[in-house]
């Protein structure tokens, strides 16, 4: 389900959607699939009122996520990594 955030003059409902890790076998691009479950996800986020959704695309990935409507953004994303505890 997608997280829950406050809601805002764009997003008034608060809920975003995020992907993560999409991933297809090399033998297997180029036919359909990716493309395929990225549009039941949108499809299933649409149902449920997401109005926003956001991903990290490789540079190879990238047309193909433009084709489905996502653009870039102007702010960039960080990440702290922890280190594990004792």
């Amino acid at each position: 389900m997608s997280p829950h955030r406050l809601g805002g003059p764009d997003n008034p409902g608060g809920d975003v959607g995020h992907v993560f890790n999409v991933a297809t076998d090399r033998d297997c691009r180029r036919r359909g699939y990716s493309r395929s479950c990225m549009q039941a996800l949108l499809g299933w986020y649409q149902q449920r009122g997401v109005t926003r959704a956001y991903l990290q695309a490789s540079r190879d990935g990238e047309s193909h996520y433009r084709a489905l409507g996502f653009a870039p953004t102007h702010s960039p994303t960080m990440r702290l990594v922890l280190p594990a505890s004792l």
